[in-house]
């Protein structure tokens, strides 16, 4: 149900509405990890590879080591954005899973940086699995993937 709450509040942010009901819901949710996948994808420092979306595009860094993503067993994260460093929590529950960056710094990247959509894609991750050493973030509403691979 609280999933559900979560979804429906992001949901709404789409058009353009106020999305105060998902941090509220997220804020519910136990932090930490959870499940036998899950112990694969946590202490691991994640390089992400590219996101290809519904639409037949894709989004792909020029260095994958400028956007990385490391799972806590605590339920903390942290995040490079390319010039930027983040941090903040996630949630595993079976194969869903929210990410939540709650606080970054606020450098001014090159120009043509994908730090904006690198973050963007990483607050709308829903379901993650492990393949063939990658970890894949599948994006809400089937918009996308994000892929990583091991650093």
């Amino acid at each position: 149900m609280k999933s559900s709450l979560l979804r429906n509040a992001c949901a709404a942010a789409l058009f353009g509405m106020l999305c105060i009901a998902r941090t509220t819901a997220a804020a519910e949710l136990p932090a930490g990890p959870g499940g036998t996948e899950a112990s694969a994808v946590i202490g691991v420092d994640w390089q992400w590879q590219v996101s290809r979306y519904s639409n037949d595009t894709e989004s792909k860094p020029v260095d994958p080591a400028r956007f990385r993503l490391r799972l806590e067993p605590d339920g903390s994260l942290r995040v490079q954005a390319d010039c930027n460093q983040a941090g903040g929590r996630y949630r595993i529950d079976g194969s869903t899973i929210a990410i939540e960056v709650t606080h970054s710094t606020m450098a001014a990247c090159e120009p043509g940086s994908l730090d904006q959509t690198f973050r963007r894609d990483l607050d709308a991750v829903t379901i993650y699995f492990v393949r063939n050493n990658r970890l894949y973030l599948d994006l809400k509403h089937d918009t996308g993937t994000m892929e990583f691979g091991r650093r």
